[in-house]
């Protein structure tokens, strides 16, 4: 991997002649420091570190600017009173792949910055390649693919002026004819298509490069490893704080969890940073078991089925969040479902998208204004929505609950929300 610089370990010249000092330049994942223990807190173990065939306590943590080296954190030898429950094994090819994962991370980060962006333009893209933006990504290509037929519908519209000119009205045709066919395909099937002149030749490209190399090699666009959690010792006595990339409901819930056969309540959790490098903090404290109360067991790492189900959760509640103004206008139901579920804000989005349409329905009752000297039928739409987003504007700011829109049933028969 290019740009990979090993980490260095020393010996330590202060205290134990067998302690380590290891000099990096990224954060390690996992390695928690030894928490010394007073009155309020109980004493807790540094992670446990297996180099060269020993085993190693993490006993503090430090930043540095030496030798150009961000962390350094220092080891010394484990001691046999504590019970390892959790092994860390530290080895170049370690150090590697966690440099590879944090490049990865990275790099889809402003991927991921770019298409939020540029979703446009980015729905336009080959089929095949927004479905590896959404594995490397975690953003659903197939709503921003969505969006970018009806842009492509917008455009063709507002271009319609230049249907005299011969040199734009293919490009306007097929501009529109596509759009409205990429809508129904996105529709039925659920799954993001982008523009036929871009999809062709990348799949043309990709089967030459295939006949150039036919050599088995990695799959391009692999989803990103599975970002493990990470437990430490609570602020308080007795207690835990897990760092992690997944929103787990067993956490997140009243019920006790049961975790290295100790039982601990949830106390409360929140999140932390933006995009990949979003985390969520749940803070547990440790209690006495009673009989026949009802606890979940947390596992670290999870078994596939239960990452698996987290990781489809995190994914529903992230589509709940990111396209909040979407769902802002389907019907109540569907609203209540998703703030029940996903923490979802909807009488907030039912009075922006009200907002929004109702600002839309006075721009159209004044542009079709001259036409109401011989018809009042372009009167009811503009009406209908002003008068509707004036209800649902009540409704929010008022009652504080979520009211849909005519507007929210239509889409809901071609994007469904998240279940």
């Amino acid at each position: 991997m290019s740009g990979f610089v090993p980490d260095r370990v020393v010996p330590a010249s202060d205290g134990g002649s067998a302690d380590l000092w290891v000099y990096a330049i990224l954060p390690k994942i996992g390695w928690v420091p030894h928490s010394a223990g007073d009155f309020a807190r109980a004493e807790h173990p540094g992670s446990a570190i297996r180099y060269h065939g020993q085993i190693y306590e993490v006993m503090r943590v430090e930043e540095t600017a030496e030798g150009g080296y961000a962390f350094r954190y220092r080891l010394r030898p484990w001691d046999p009173q504590y019970v390892i429950r959790h092994l860390v094994d530290y080895t170049l090819e370690a150090q590697r792949d966690a440099a590879e994962s944090d490049q990865e991370m990275a790099r889809a980060e402003r991927l991921r910055s770019l298409i939020l962006w540029l979703f446009p333009i980015a729905g336009f893209a080959p089929d095949p390649l927004q479905r590896e933006w959404g594995k490397k990504t975690g953003l659903s290509l197939t709503l921003i693919s969505f969006g970018s037929a009806l842009f492509g519908l917008a455009v063709a519209f507002l271009m319609r002026g230049s249907l005299e000119d011969t040199r734009f009205v293919y490009v306007i045709y097929y501009l529109a004819l596509e759009s409205f066919a990429r809508l129904l395909w996105i529709a039925v099937h659920h799954r993001p298509r982008g523009s036929l002149l871009l999809t062709l030749p990348y799949l043309l490209w990709q089967r030459l490069k295939q006949r150039r190399r036919p050599e088995s090699a990695p799959e391009a666009g692999a989803a990103l490893r599975t970002r493990e959690d990470e437990v430490r010792p609570g602020r308080s006595g007795n207690s835990l704080e897990i760092r992690s990339a997944y929103f787990d409901t067993a956490l997140a819930a009243s019920d006790p969890v049961m975790y290295e056969q100790r039982l601990y309540r949830p106390m409360r959790w929140y999140q932390e940073g933006k995009g990949l490098s979003r985390r969520w903090i749940y803070e547990l404290q440790r209690v006495e078991p009673e009989p026949g109360a009802p606890s979940q067991v947390y596992a670290y790492p999870r078994s596939p089925d239960r990452q698996k189900a987290v990781e489809d959760f995190t994914r529903r509640a992230d589509l709940a969040q990111t396209f909040s103004l979407v769902w802002g206008a389907y019907p109540r139901r569907d609203q209540l479902r998703l703030q029940l579920l996903y923490q979802y804000q909807g009488p907030r989005a039912t009075a922006i998208t009200a907002g929004l349409f109702l600002i839309a329905g006075v721009l159209q009752l004044c542009l079709t204004a001259p036409l109401y000297r011989s018809t009042i039928l372009p009167l009811a739409g503009p009406a209908y929505l002003i008068v509707e987003s004036l209800y649902r504007l009540y409704r929010a700011k008022a009652a504080r609950e979520p009211a849909g829109s005519l507007v929210g049933y239509v889409l809901r028969l071609a994007i469904p929300p998240p279940k």
